[in-house]
């Protein structure tokens, strides 16, 4: 079967990772696929060509709008003669709908929506545009897929309406993620931090909707009662941002490493004993599904498809509540690497059997 994945970049990022997850574990012997991007930019170009996938783009500047790139995008469908045209997020959503009457009737092409939609207002103008589009296009796409239920009940509101709407969870390589003590110890060597420190880590790029400010007021709170506290954040933006940058000098001053964007973040995850996701919206976060698989206990905000995630294994706070935040960061030290271990042990069971990729 040909599958032509439509993607707007190929930058990290979170959808983007799973659709290099997704090509990874797919059956060759069943599928081809062919990847297309409508901006040429992009760390993953090069890992998904190493894996043997062709790429193509339609070369279009991040925010354009263009004819000729719609017309590229049909002569690039209809030399690849997909039989599935998987689209991923609002721009390439509306593009694989406004490319389809051009293509044999036999082609279906199933929309991806990749994220949660708590405000449209904060959304770039031009999105919002693609947005409000995609309510008259959405119908009739062949099936809409949300990686979460918040994601698909937010959407349908505004009018995202279809016969074959679903939910697929993100998936998780546990292969990949998972306890490594030599990673650890290496990490650990990296920091400079030795064993006795409890290292609680944010992996999230810099963003309003991953809330760093309270992942920094809940760590100066926990700072102040346990001195083992070594905070870490890890993700595009955390080593430059000015609200990052300002907590290397306030209380917190000494206890934070700032990684910025990380390749290696199973190496990252594997040396810390906690990680927080301080999110204030959410669809199916992959931070924490991967610490999970891990073997890290997780606490994460009361946001999207997080409590559905960690069930029982892990702990739950209210987007926003530093003090709450802070004192399961105390709890979750306190009970030392044995306690740890085991939540950390049902977390990464919970992943292999539920959120596994395959």
């Amino acid at each position: 079967m040909r599958v032509v994945h439509l993607i707007t970049t190929l930058a990290i990022g979170g959808a983007e990772q799973m659709l290099v997850k997704l090509l990874r574990a797919m059956d060759r012997a069943e599928f081809q696929p062919t990847v297309v991007t409508l901006v040429n930019d992009g760390a993953l170009i090069e890992v998904i060509r190493d894996m043997g996938i062709d790429v193509r783009t339609l070369d279009l500047r991040r925010g354009e709008v263009s004819p000729r790139a719609l017309r590229r995008l049909i002569t690039i469908l209809r030399a690849t003669r997909p039989d599935i045209v998987q689209s991923w997020m609002y721009h390439a959503n509306v593009a694989a709908s406004l490319a389809r009457p051009w293509l044999p009737r036999k082609t279906g092409v199933a929309w991806n929506i990749r994220q949660s939609l708590y405000d449209i207002s904060k959304e770039r103008f031009l999105t919002q545009a693609v947005i409000r589009s995609g309510r008259v296009l959405a119908p009739h796409a062949d099936a809409l897929v949300n990686n979460s239920h918040v994601s698909r009940e937010q959407h349908a509101r505004i009018g995202y309406v279809n016969t074959r709407s679903l939910v697929i969870p993100n998936g998780f390589e546990v292969d990949s993620f998972r306890p490594d003590p030599a990673a650890r110890a290496s990490f650990r060597g990296e920091l400079a931090v030795d064993d006795t420190a409890v290292l609680v880590g944010g992996v999230a790029r810099v963003h309003p909707s991953k809330d760093h400010a309270n992942f920094f007021r809940a760590a100066e709170i926990a700072a102040a009662r346990d001195p083992r506290l070594v905070f870490v954040c890890a993700g595009r933006g955390t080593d430059t941002h000015s609200r990052c940058r300002e907590a290397m000098r306030g209380p917190l001053r000494g206890r934070v490493r700032l990684l910025g964007e990380r390749v290696d973040v199973p190496r990252v995850m594997a040396g810390l004993d906690i990680l927080v996701s301080s999110s204030n919206t959410e669809g199916c976060p992959n931070a924490v599904g991967e610490g999970m698989a891990c073997a890290l206990p997780v606490i994460g905000t009361d946001i999207g498809d997080t409590r559905d995630v960690i069930g029982d294994a892990g702990r739950i706070v209210p987007c926003g509540d530093a003090a709450r935040l802070a004192a399961e960061i105390e709890t979750l030290s306190m009970i030392g690497q044995a306690g740890r271990r085991e939540i950390g042990a049902a977390a990464r069971d919970r992943i292999r059997t539920a959120y596994s990729i395959e």
